[in-house]
Protein backbone atom coordinates (compact mmCIF):
# COMPACT_ATOMS: atom_id res chain seq x y z
CA UNK A 1 0.00 0.00 0.00
CA UNK A 2 2.93 2.31 0.67
CA UNK A 3 3.82 1.97 -3.02
CA UNK A 4 0.58 3.73 -4.05
CA UNK A 5 0.23 6.15 -1.15
CA UNK A 6 0.78 9.21 -3.37
CA UNK A 7 -1.81 8.08 -5.93
CA UNK A 8 -4.35 7.36 -3.21
CA UNK A 9 -3.84 10.81 -1.67
CA UNK A 10 -4.25 12.63 -4.98
CA UNK A 11 -7.20 10.48 -6.09
CA UNK A 12 -8.93 11.53 -2.88
CA UNK A 13 -8.12 15.17 -3.64
CA UNK A 14 -9.41 14.74 -7.21
CA UNK A 15 -12.68 13.30 -5.89
CA UNK A 16 -13.04 16.08 -3.31
CA UNK A 17 -12.48 18.75 -5.97
CA UNK A 18 -15.04 17.07 -8.23
CA UNK A 19 -17.62 17.06 -5.43
CA UNK A 20 -16.85 20.70 -4.58
CA UNK A 21 -17.26 21.56 -8.27
CA UNK A 22 -20.77 20.08 -8.24
CA UNK A 23 -21.65 22.29 -5.26
CA UNK A 24 -20.24 25.27 -7.17
CA UNK A 25 -22.25 24.39 -10.30
CA UNK A 26 -25.42 24.12 -8.26
CA UNK A 27 -24.71 27.40 -6.46
CA UNK A 28 -24.26 29.17 -9.81
CA UNK A 29 -27.55 27.75 -11.11
CA UNK A 30 -26.16 25.17 -13.55
CA UNK A 31 -28.38 22.48 -12.03
CA UNK A 32 -31.50 24.64 -12.23
CA UNK A 33 -32.30 27.54 -14.54
CA UNK A 34 -28.96 27.32 -16.41
CA UNK A 35 -28.91 23.52 -16.72
CA UNK A 36 -28.59 23.63 -20.51
CA UNK A 37 -25.19 25.36 -20.13
CA UNK A 38 -23.92 22.91 -17.50
CA UNK A 39 -21.87 20.73 -19.91
CA UNK A 40 -19.92 23.79 -21.09
CA UNK A 41 -19.25 24.98 -17.54
CA UNK A 42 -18.43 21.43 -16.44
CA UNK A 43 -15.75 21.22 -19.15
CA UNK A 44 -13.61 23.65 -17.11
CA UNK A 45 -13.36 21.08 -14.33
CA UNK A 46 -10.70 19.40 -16.47
CA UNK A 47 -8.24 22.20 -15.60
CA UNK A 48 -7.99 21.39 -11.86
CA UNK A 49 -8.25 17.69 -12.68
CA UNK A 50 -5.26 17.88 -15.02
CA UNK A 51 -3.37 19.84 -12.36
CA UNK A 52 -4.00 17.00 -9.91
CA UNK A 53 -2.36 14.58 -12.36
CA UNK A 54 0.63 16.91 -12.82
CA UNK A 55 1.12 17.34 -9.08
CA UNK A 56 0.66 13.63 -8.34
CA UNK A 57 3.10 12.41 -11.00
CA UNK A 58 5.63 15.10 -10.10
CA UNK A 59 5.36 14.14 -6.42
CA UNK A 60 5.81 10.47 -7.36
CA UNK A 61 8.96 11.40 -9.25
CA UNK A 62 10.41 13.48 -6.41
CA UNK A 63 9.41 11.48 -3.34
CA UNK A 64 9.22 7.90 -4.54
CA UNK A 65 11.76 7.74 -7.35
CA UNK A 66 14.30 10.19 -5.93
CA UNK A 67 13.87 12.88 -8.57
CA UNK A 68 14.28 10.71 -11.67
CA UNK A 69 11.49 8.96 -13.53
CA UNK A 70 11.07 7.33 -16.93
CA UNK A 71 8.04 7.92 -19.13
CA UNK A 72 6.84 4.38 -18.42
CA UNK A 73 6.97 4.77 -14.63
CA UNK A 74 5.30 8.19 -14.80
CA UNK A 75 2.61 6.78 -17.08
CA UNK A 76 2.00 3.79 -14.81
CA UNK A 77 1.68 6.12 -11.82
CA UNK A 78 -0.94 8.12 -13.73
CA UNK A 79 -2.82 4.98 -14.76
CA UNK A 80 -2.89 3.79 -11.14
CA UNK A 81 -4.17 7.24 -10.17
CA UNK A 82 -6.86 6.92 -12.87
CA UNK A 83 -7.93 3.51 -11.61
CA UNK A 84 -8.28 4.75 -8.04
CA UNK A 85 -10.23 7.81 -9.21
CA UNK A 86 -12.48 5.56 -11.29
CA UNK A 87 -13.04 3.39 -8.23
CA UNK A 88 -14.01 6.43 -6.14
CA UNK A 89 -16.20 8.02 -8.81
CA UNK A 90 -19.39 5.99 -8.17
CA UNK A 91 -19.48 7.29 -4.60
CA UNK A 92 -19.04 10.86 -5.84
CA UNK A 93 -21.79 10.48 -8.45
CA UNK A 94 -24.14 8.91 -5.92
CA UNK A 95 -23.46 11.76 -3.49
CA UNK A 96 -24.15 14.29 -6.22
CA UNK A 97 -27.36 12.72 -7.50
CA UNK A 98 -28.87 11.77 -4.18
CA UNK A 99 -27.78 14.53 -1.79
CA UNK A 100 -26.18 17.55 -3.44
CA UNK A 101 -28.39 17.97 -6.50
CA UNK A 102 -31.15 15.38 -6.74
CA UNK A 103 -33.08 17.60 -9.16
CA UNK A 104 -30.25 17.81 -11.72
CA UNK A 105 -31.24 14.85 -13.91
CA UNK A 106 -34.94 15.71 -14.04
CA UNK A 107 -34.10 19.36 -14.83
CA UNK A 108 -31.82 18.48 -17.73
CA UNK A 109 -34.34 15.96 -19.10
CA UNK A 110 -37.04 18.67 -19.04
CA UNK A 111 -34.90 21.30 -20.75
CA UNK A 112 -33.66 18.92 -23.45
CA UNK A 113 -37.20 17.55 -24.02
CA UNK A 114 -38.42 21.12 -24.55
CA UNK A 115 -35.68 21.45 -27.18
CA UNK A 116 -37.24 18.53 -29.07
CA UNK A 117 -35.06 15.63 -27.94
CA UNK A 118 -37.17 12.48 -27.36
CA UNK A 119 -37.80 12.01 -23.63
CA UNK A 120 -37.25 8.23 -23.74
CA UNK A 121 -33.70 8.68 -25.00
CA UNK A 122 -33.02 11.37 -22.44
CA UNK A 123 -34.20 9.16 -19.61
CA UNK A 124 -31.81 6.46 -20.81
CA UNK A 125 -28.93 8.95 -20.75
CA UNK A 126 -29.75 10.83 -17.55
CA UNK A 127 -30.21 8.17 -14.89
CA UNK A 128 -28.08 6.99 -12.00
CA UNK A 129 -26.85 3.76 -13.62
CA UNK A 130 -25.72 5.51 -16.80
CA UNK A 131 -24.04 8.30 -14.86
CA UNK A 132 -22.20 5.79 -12.65
CA UNK A 133 -20.96 3.83 -15.65
CA UNK A 134 -19.99 6.97 -17.56
CA UNK A 135 -18.11 8.37 -14.56
CA UNK A 136 -15.99 5.23 -14.25
CA UNK A 137 -15.20 4.94 -17.96
CA UNK A 138 -14.71 8.68 -18.53
CA UNK A 139 -12.35 8.96 -15.57
CA UNK A 140 -10.35 5.99 -16.84
CA UNK A 141 -10.18 7.29 -20.39
CA UNK A 142 -9.29 10.88 -19.57
CA UNK A 143 -6.91 9.74 -16.86
CA UNK A 144 -4.96 7.48 -19.22
CA UNK A 145 -4.84 10.32 -21.77
CA UNK A 146 -3.67 12.87 -19.16
CA UNK A 147 -1.11 10.36 -17.87
CA UNK A 148 0.44 9.72 -21.26
CA UNK A 149 0.80 13.43 -22.07
CA UNK A 150 1.96 14.53 -18.61
CA UNK A 151 4.47 11.67 -18.41
CA UNK A 152 6.10 13.05 -21.58
CA UNK A 153 6.74 16.36 -19.85
CA UNK A 154 7.73 15.03 -16.43
CA UNK A 155 10.08 12.21 -17.47
CA UNK A 156 13.69 13.05 -16.88
CA UNK A 157 15.54 9.76 -17.00
CA UNK A 158 16.69 7.96 -20.10
CA UNK A 159 15.93 4.24 -20.27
Amino acid sequence: MKKFEIELKWASAFTAISIAWVYFEKYLGYHGENVSSQPIFSFWLMVPQALIYIIAIRQKRERYYGGEITWQKAFISGVVLSAIIAGLSPAAVYLMTEFISPEFMSNIVEVRAEQGVPREGLEQIYNLNTMLRDAVFNNLATGVFFSAIIALFLKNKKV
